[in-house]
């Protein structure tokens, strides 16, 4: 059973290069590696060109112009030759048996419908603010905390359908693929998650052992527009999967609408940062739906 890992890239030649590098140490495993350069315009074409040279694995490079994710990664797995498709990103280090770790579970669990979710964690190797750690404690960018190892069945799988570390069947994905009309960060990877579990059945297993490292700083003052573009992505979200209410209602948003603006912001973080990042998080987001829905 042969793996098919697709990246797509856009302007991080150096990030990449380590990407590549830690994949080419995988061992007990055939793969290949898809890169998906989406329009960069730094020196990626070059590092890709002496990766596929130096490093012992079966490497290729797809240009194309600048789209968005999703479209890379419909394009990737176009090209690949691999029974299993392993979605990370540029900026993503795996840890030794990565690989393995995926298929060893698609081996366990051989129907087309189970999908492999790994681990992912800030790079260790980068300082970590306590924006970053929200982001990972809260759900906002990663939910790992809510999941148990080895768990299948689980009733909305398709909110951990995380593109930065993640595997299933090329047959199961070309059921659907991802949509390509989003063109902001945020949700794509939601969006086909929800489309496999609803019309297909998607079961989940989550494979702790399958450990990458995101090499990505993100400042607190990237919040404002991370936020605002998460929530316009939400918008095109709920219009395409109506059912589903991923823009909250009610009365607590009503309150948060009204009391939250840039006056009262500040004096959330006399009660922790934490608790001033969730606020604001929510304010941003409100911020972006209403600018997209104007």
């Amino acid at each position: 059973m042969k793996l098919s890992v697709v990246i797509p890239t856009h302007n991080r030649a150096e990030t990449l290069k380590t990407c590549l590098e830690k994949l080419s140490e995988q061992e007990d495993v055939a793969f290949e590696v898809i890169v998906v350069d989406d329009g960069s315009t730094d020196q990626t074409s070059s590092v890709v060109s002496s990766a596929s040279a130096s490093l012992k694995m079966d490497l290729k490079y797809i240009k194309q112009e600048k789209s968005h994710q999703g479209t890379a990664r419909n394009r990737g797995v176009m090209a690949a030759k691999g029974d299993i498709v392993v979605f990370i990103g540029d900026d993503i280090f795996v840890e030794p048996g990565f690989l393995k770790h995926h298929h060893d579970r698609h081996a366990e669990n051989s129907d087309k419908n189970v999908v492999v979710l790994g681990f992912t964690t800030w790079d260790p190797a980068l300082e970590i603010n306590p924006y970053m750690r929200f982001l990972e404690d809260s759900g906002w960018q990663f939910g790992y905390k809510f999941l148990k190892p080895k768990m299948i069945g689980r009733v909305d799988p398709y909110k951990f359908f995380y593109t930065s570390n993640i595997s299933l069947k090329k047959s199961f994905f070309e059921k659907e693929k991802f949509n390509e009309e989003f063109v902001c960060y945020g949700w794509e990877d939601i969006e086909l998650g929800y489309r496999l579990w609803k019309h297909h059945d998607m079961q989940l297993y989550y494979e702790p052992q399958a450990v990458a490292y995101h090499h990505h700083e993100i400042p607190e003052a990237d919040l404002p527009k991370k936020m605002r573009t998460v929530g316009r992505s939400a918008v095109l979200f709920q219009q395409l999967q109506p059912d589903l209410k991923v823009v909250p209602e009610g009365f607590k948003v009503m309150i948060l609408r009204l009391t939250v603006n840039p006056v009262t912001l500040p004096l959330f973080r006399l009660f922790g940062s934490q608790l001033y990042y969730k606020v604001r998080s929510w304010h941003e987001f409100f911020e972006g739906v209403d600018g997209e829905s104007q």
